[in-house]
């Protein structure tokens, strides 16, 4: 439901990840995780291979950042016991308040999701799904700076030209001589086939209502003037995609049916941002761990009529965030600061109709929420082939982990195996094992790399092995097998 997840979609949106910097790694240092280590070279050696990816700051940081991620998920899923050390209570309970509102949903969401075929041929007949066409359109452009005058004179000349195309001069002809868009006049005027939602809008409602063979009225829209002309229409048939088109139409109804119920809660409630909440949002998201007073913590960020968020809420709330969310907030544009304080409230108008209906889940339901959450763990990590490794005769399960996850990274930057983010994930794991990035980590592997493609380093880039399985010398002895990583 919209409602409930909106805050979390947007502060999501807002993720780049970035982990916190630790001088004591040394000048070789890149990263580590755990007790597990990355240097400089290695990471150098796994991107420079990757010709067509950029060396920048932006590419080795994600690099460092997945190798991180992705480290602590193989040594949790292949270390007894590592998973249920994991705190996931936050994730718990934002997936608990998410199916609490979903059974709100379908409590008081009672609509008619029926679809008979005739409002399904109906709907198709007003707005044929899929459907594209085909059009050519001849462009007059009125210069912005255009007296009213010569306004009229452009007009003048386009209304000229569609009367002449429709008393039976070739269109295609009329266009390479009197169009103004340069990229389709050579072909006559020929914009292909495009669908609904590809042009403008004054241009896409008159092409679309044409017939083919048919002429439009001259169409006025940022560009200019247009006279258009449609060629032909293509579209799947109904009877070919029925069944998906009712699923389509039946979710359609739900969504508008949701809307109009949130509306119906929100409106009456007149949600409104207090005086100074943004600048405090910012203040409390750049270092989530410091205490308010009581007199900060009291400070409501958002008001409504049966409540309101307060400051002290707000950092309890942004503290179950990972550090790379909380870093954003504090920088983003004050509208989309607004625009995430409206959605928790929502959120916690939502729950309290949730406690209206009298809704509950049981303890049993949570620690199914519980398992069903580390069962991702294992089931990411079993995609990325991290999640049952083979500990060989005189090594021990974080150097085999190490050497895994910088062959895994190798394959991710040359795009052999597809990147699965974390996301909420990777706060439990990064909590626990504290992972620590170099300083200036970034930089120096962007430097390394240069160095490595253009040959001009001590050791230039040796080729002959894969990506990922340069060997290092740990920068600290790992953990034991029967140890997890601190």
């Amino acid at each position: 439901m919209r409602g409930l997840s909106g805050a979390l979609v947007r502060i999501s949106a807002l993720f780049l990840a970035v982990v916190g910097c630790d001088r004591a790694l040394g000048p070789d240092g890149a990263a580590t995780a755990g007790d597990i280590q990355l240097s400089i070279e290695d990471a150098a050696q796994i991107l420079a291979p990757v010709s067509s990816l950029p060396n920048d700051l932006g590419i080795a940081e994600a690099a460092l950042d997945l190798w991180i991620d992705y480290t602590l998920l193989a040594w949790v899923a292949n270390q007894d016991g590592a998973l249920d050390e994991l705190n996931v209570s936050t994730i718990v309970a934002q997936e608990r308040s998410r199916q609490l509102v979903l059974q709100l949903r379908e409590q008081v969401i009672q609509i008619d999701t029926v679809i008979t075929d005739d409002a399904l041929r109906a709907a198709f007949d007003e707005a044929p799904p899929g459907e594209e066409i085909r059009a050519r359109h001849i462009l007059v452009s009125v210069p912005a700076s255009a007296t009213a005058e010569q306004q009229a004179s452009l007009r003048a000349l386009a209304e000229e030209i569609r009367e002449r195309a429709i008393g039976g001069e070739d269109f295609g002809s009329l266009a390479e001589q009197y169009s103004d868009d340069p990229g389709s006049a050579i072909e006559g005027g020929d914009l292909g086939f495009f669908g609904r939602g590809m042009m403008v809008a004054p241009f896409e409602a008159a092409a679309f209502a044409l017939e083919s063979g048919g002429i439009s009225d001259v169409i006025q829209s940022p560009f200019g003037l247009h006279v258009i002309r449609l060629e032909e229409r293509r579209g799947p048939a109904l009877e070919d995609i029925a069944e998906d088109y009712r699923v389509q139409l039946q979710e359609e109804r739900e969504m508008v049916a949701e809307s109009m119920y949130i509306a119906q809660i929100e409106e009456p409630a007149n949600v409104r941002i207090g005086e100074g909440a943004i600048a405090l949002v910012r203040e409390i998201s750049e270092s989530p761990e410091d205490r308010l007073s009581s007199g900060e913590g009291s400070r409501p960020l958002a008001i409504w009529t049966t409540g309101e968020l307060l400051a002290e809420e707000y950092r309890e709330f942004v503290s179950g965030q990972p550090r790379e969310i909380q870093q954003q907030i504090a920088v983003v544009q004050d509208a989309q600061l607004e625009a995430m304080l409206h959605d928790l409230a929502r959120d916690r108008l939502l729950l309290e109709e949730v406690r209206k209906a009298g809704i509950e889940m049981t303890e049993e339901e949570e620690e199914a929420i519980a398992a069903d959450v580390l069962d991702q763990y294992i089931l990411i990590a079993g995609f990325l082939g991290v999640d049952s490794l083979e500990v060989e005769e005189g090594s021990n399960l974080a150097e085999t982990i190490s050497r895994e996850a910088r062959a895994l990274l190798g394959r991710l930057v040359a795009n052999e195996v597809d990147i699965i983010p974390l996301g909420l994930l990777a706060l439990p794991l990064r909590s626990r094992y504290e992972p620590r990035m170099g300083d200036d980590a970034a930089g120096r592997i962007v430097a390394r790399v240069a160095e490595l493609r253009e040959g001009s380093g001590p050791d230039t880039l040796d080729l002959s092995q894969p990506p990922g399985l340069t060997p290092i010398a740990p920068l600290s002895e790992p953990p034991s097998d029967a140890e997890p990583a601190p």
